[in-house]
């Protein structure tokens, strides 16, 4: 559980290459950098290692990575010079609509692995 945390944390915050930003809906992995891609490959193996997925799951939570993880590029470059306030307000926001669309795609045993998975998360690990 802590390795997921960890990847999680290390691939959306600390991308080593800067991602480009696809237009908003995109689900072709080609109107994403390479690397955005292969984060969002990542973090959708290393749920999928935790909570059983099917292929339709696997397809669309991938797409959902896509999407955060451009989305969150995205708020770094344009919040880059506003104070940390709003700056933790946009991300937090951010945070909160991906929670709730991965929620909508899984099913309900899944979304309790998933909170379990969640709630043995804990700063000072990081």
């Amino acid at each position: 559980m802590y390795n997921f945390f960890a990847t999680f944390c290390l691939v959306a915050g600390l991308g080593a290459q800067p991602a480009a930003a696809a237009p908003a809906g995109t689900d072709d992995p080609a109107a994403y950098s390479a690397a955005t891609v292969a984060r969002a490959n990542g973090l959708t193996r290393a749920l999928a290692g935790r909570v059983p997925l099917d292929e339709a799951q696997y397809i669309r939570i991938r797409a959902l990575h896509l999407c955060m993880l451009a989305e969150r590029q995205a708020l770094a470059i344009s919040l880059s010079g506003a104070n940390p306030a709003a700056r933790d307000q946009a991300l937090s926001a951010a945070q909160q609509r991906y929670e709730a669309a991965l929620a909508g795609l899984l099913r309900p045993a899944q979304l309790v692995a998933y909170q379990g998975l969640r709630s043995s998360f804990t700063a000072h690990r990081l």
